[in-house]
């Protein structure tokens, strides 16, 4: 027999399929389905959000930013007057590993994912006993210790598959209704924009780093980033990159005050932002 707390979600998810799109609802739904979430990593990161907004230490954002940051750390270290030792170089390794794809591990390693992990980790080994080391092990490790790789950690066409799949395996709604499920895609992945813009992630070094919702890209798309700062040069070197991406356009989904012509700057949306009463993004007064 079904709970009052799971009636209280099922009603919820039948007025989001419905159409009655409410930001509460959606809190709740990923409130309740965060401890269903294996397999549905980027459910249980927004349910993460929801419930923990003010700094992130582990998760499934937090590790691909992670990585993200030590991959520029250590590649920008030579124009910030840095020298990588092999401990910076395996470090970074070890995060584009994570972060490249298969395709791009083929191509610039000459081989799969798990003979460049072979690779890299026989070239440190010799490295550290002043061995020579083979063509082979070089070409990983030059391609993947010293190379900046970023990559969202999902995109809304991942968030919404997951959780319609989510609310299926939950009993909240059938098999039948995931077709309802399709138009509140726009509403899913504006409500994450929300829910993460002013956020922060913790890195491995302890620093904070902030995560805000723009759309400063070539194709103008809205999408959060995080805010890289790296303090050694007289001007910090910033490095912004993309963590969560949408194929959303502000000027359909944003209030104009949030709508800009011009390129949008690291800082350019600094008021905390909801889903107003038309379904679009505009500035929480």
């Amino acid at each position: 027999m079904a709970t009052l707390y799971d009636e209280d979600l099922q009603r919820r998810a039948r007025r989001l399929i419905a159409g009655d799109r409410r930001a509460d609802d959606l809190d709740r739904l990923y409130l309740g389905l965060r401890a269903r979430a294996r397999g549905f990593e980027a459910v249980r990161e927004i349910g993460d959000f929801v419930a923990h907004r003010n700094e992130r230490e582990k998760g499934l954002v937090t590790q691909v930013g992670r990585d993200v940051f030590t991959s520029a750390e250590v590649w920008s270290m030579a124009m910030r007057g840095l020298k990588p030792s092999w401990s910076d170089i395996g470090r970074a390794a070890d995060a584009n590993l994570r972060l490249a794809t298969d395709a791009q591990i083929q191509t610039g390693c000459g081989c799969g994912r798990a003979r460049a992990r072979k690779r890299i980790d026989s070239a440190l080994e010799k490295v550290g006993r002043a061995e020579n080391i083979t063509a082979a092990e070089a070409q990983a490790l030059n391609y993947l210790g010293n190379r900046f790789i970023w990559r969202p950690a999902f995109s809304a066409d991942q968030l919404i598959d997951e959780l319609g799949r989510l609310l299926v395996r939950a009993g909240l709604i059938q098999p039948a209704d995931l077709g309802q499920l399709g138009p509140a895609r726009d509403f899913v992945a504006l409500h994450a924009l929300a829910v993460m813009h002013g956020s922060a992630i913790k890195t491995e070094t302890g620093q904070r780093a902030r995560l805000f919702a723009g759309f400063s890209n070539k194709d103008r798309w809205l999408e959060v980033k995080v805010d890289i700062v790296f303090p050694e040069l007289g001007k910090p070197l910033m490095i912004p990159v993309c963590l969560f991406l949408t194929d959303l356009l502000p000027d359909d989904h944003c209030a104009p005050s949030l709508v800009s012509a011009e390129p949008v700057l690291i800082d350019f949306w600094t008021d905390p932002v909801e889903i107003g009463p038309d379904g679009r993004l505009t500035p929480l007064l």
